[in-house]
């Protein structure tokens, strides 16, 4: 599923622009008409619809036209999630859903008044919308959502994720109950969350929290699915502390176990256990850790793998095998998002594993699933390779250390990370005096104490320079 498909048609087809423009700007007119199947007339009524949707939602973004060619201008302070909320707020499908995780369940003549939209367009809407959320195998049904209680929530996971603002996130983080859930979490792992685990924790509970207030949630296809952990010892430290995880509120006896399970089942798939927790689950066998060890076996077959097997090579086999195990489908924030026809997931590696990944998966049909799950799992297992090949079990750390003022900063900032950061294992940040980098990047004359790589930009970042910076990385790794 595209995150266009649960817009109205208009705001899908701005999206649609937008979407095309945040990878290719500048592009010419006629392109943007064959990529996007717009006529001229269509294409002019949507870029002036986009003008008014900025200005309406006070956003710094504007398209520019200059020699028949459209050049996007994002400003930095402006968020992609804040933009993605403004083309989705008078979608009825995204309204839809959201009513329906705040109060559960609805009546259709109320809801279609509340809407302004007659019962016969809301069921129109929610028929269109049941075809969508047929990938993650649940539906809206007599007025509630019906299906897989650990799916329902993997979507609106996946759909708040794109979409909260930052006022949203803190004011959920800054909750005492979530600070509470956290420390005791972290008391479990014996380690500290980082902030992006933080706030993915944080709007996980936040969606439990709305559905713990359903009485006909179901739980038996993940009580099925992970019999096998009920004994795990950490599984069993977990459970021993429902309260503290579901900030003391009333779970029934019937349900704690499938609550469990459905927190116990995130927890080991989005990356939010830390190294050493990850190591001790699998230590005890269950389903993921069996599934992790005949990817493996496969990637050996391919001569891929050696006999010693770096950890967060293991721990990120586990994070890809946790979700085809247990989840279903994927919500794109695009049509480009995991393309790999015309993008490249490497940034290091000159060998391409594609064709050996469509070789490993077929052997494994539970990777094949047909959803949009599948690029993704396959985009981070190739992210995986080239971590594999050409780091040494290494993340690639890279300190900015530039005087160009604040907007120059940013822009050059943002052209490093979309050339080297949409690989995970690659972190960019200022230079901080008291940390060690692999590279720093540079248009200061400065003097380093420490034997670290040091870039030199004699004008603006332009792709020579990050071809260089490439290479630099590639032989100090090499």
């Amino acid at each position: 599923m595209h995150l266009a498909d649960l817009m109205e048609k208009s705001e899908g087809g701005q999206f649609l622009i937008l979407s095309h423009l945040l990878q290719h700007s500048p592009s010419s007119l006629s392109e943007v008409m064959v990529e996007t199947e717009f006529s001229k007339a269509t294409l002019n009524k949507y870029l002036a619809l986009i003008h008014d949707k900025a200005q309406e939602n006070q956003l710094a973004l504007s398209i520019e036209l200059e020699d028949e060619h459209l050049r996007l201008l994002v400003g930095a302070d402006t968020k992609g999630r804040d933009i993605r909320r403004a083309f989705l707020d008078n979608s009825i499908k995204y309204q839809l859903l959201i009513y329906l995780l705040y109060h559960g369940q609805f009546q259709a003549q109320q809801l279609a008044q509340e809407l302004l939209i007659s019962e016969a367009t809301l069921g129109r809407h929610i028929s269109g919308l049941n075809k969508l959320l047929t990938e993650f195998q649940f539906s809206i049904h007599n007025g509630r959502l019906k299906g897989p209680e650990h799916k329902i929530r993997y979507f609106y996971f996946g759909l708040l994720r794109k979409v909260w603002a930052s006022a949203d996130w803190k004011q959920e983080l800054d909750k005492k109950e979530r600070q509470s859930e956290i420390e005791t979490l972290e008391e479990l792992c014996g380690a500290q969350l980082s902030q992006g685990q933080r706030l993915d924790y944080v709007l996980w509970s936040h969606i439990s929290q709305q559905r713990l207030k359903i009485n006909a949630c179901q739980f038996q296809e993940i009580e099925q699915k992970m019999k096998g952990y009920t004994d795990n010892i950490f599984y069993q430290r977990l459970f021993r502390r429902v309260n503290q995880l579901f900030s003391g509120k009333h779970i029934a006896l019937s349900h704690e176990d499938g609550e469990m399970l459905v927190l116990f089942a995130f927890l080991v798939t989005h990356r939010i256990l830390p190294l050493h927790t990850m190591e001790y689950i699998l230590g005890f066998g269950g389903e993921i850790g069996n599934l992790t060890t005949q990817l493996i076996q496969e990637m050996k077959t391919q001569k891929l793998l050696g006999d010693y097997i770096e950890g967060p090579v293991t721990y990120e086999l586990s994070q890809i095998c946790g979700q085809v195990y247990l989840f279903t489908g994927y919500l794109l924030q695009d049509k480009y998002k995991y393309q790999l026809e015309s993008h490249n997931p490497y940034v290091f590696s000159s060998h391409d594993y594609r064709e050996v990944a469509d070789t490993i998966f077929s052997k494994l049909p539970i990777f094949c699933q047909g959803t949009a799950l599948d690029k993704k799992i396959k985009w981070e297992w190739l992210q995986l390779m080239d971590y594999i090949a050409e780091n040494s079990g290494r993340q690639i750390k890279i300190g900015l250390d530039l005087t160009v003022g604040y907007l120059g900063y940013t822009r050059m900032t943002e052209v490093l990370k979309r050339y080297l950061e949409y690989n995970r294992f690659i972190t960019i940040e200022a230079v901080d005096p008291a940390s060690d980098y692999d590279l720093i990047v540079t248009n200061n004359p400065i003097s380093l104490t420490q034997r670290i790589p040091v870039y030199y930009l004699k004008y603006d970042l332009d792709m020579i320079d990050l071809a260089n910076i490439r290479q630099m990385i590639y032989q100090e790794e090499g």
